[in-house]
């Protein structure tokens, strides 16, 4: 089997996925990419530092940085020093912050609901069988 041909439609495909999420959905972008990855990290927490995050969503420091200054601004995260160890700051996520990323969740979920609904049980139950499937190989390959 010639796995480089199919290694370049693979990669149409998903040059292709990604320009229809954007141009269907701006906001699904949003979710993998950065702010509200972080706040839906954060509410499932109680306080992380931004080292945990950068280690979690497998980017660099200043661009850790630069997503939480912006949440800050928006209210959606309030940062405080750990009482045990003074050197260390922890990130909250704020009510405000909760509720966005509630409503944003609903969003996406709703469109991915969608989405899935239009391939039907079968075919949604393989497709998520082969996505956790290709995710473990990368996970293996790093």
């Amino acid at each position: 089997m010639d796995y480089r041909k199919y290694a370049r439609k693979l990669i149409g495909y998903m040059i292709e996925n990604e320009q229809a999420f954007k141009f269907c959905h701006r906001d699904i972008s949003e979710i993998a990419r950065g702010e509200c990855a972080v706040l839906i990290y954060l509410m499932d927490g109680d306080g992380v530092n931004a080292s945990e995050i950068s280690q979690r969503f497998d980017i660099n420091t200043s661009r850790v940085a630069a997503v939480l200054n912006t949440l800050s601004k928006k209210g959606y995260i309030q940062r405080i020093v750990d009482p045990l160890d003074k050197r260390k700051i922890k990130v909250f996520i704020t009510d405000k912050g909760k509720a966005f990323a509630r409503e944003k969740q609903k969003e996406i979920e709703a469109y991915f609901g969608h989405l899935l609904e239009c391939l039907g049980e079968e075919d949604t139950k393989e497709y998520l069988r082969l996505s956790l499937k290709i995710n473990q190989i990368i996970k293996d390959l790093k």
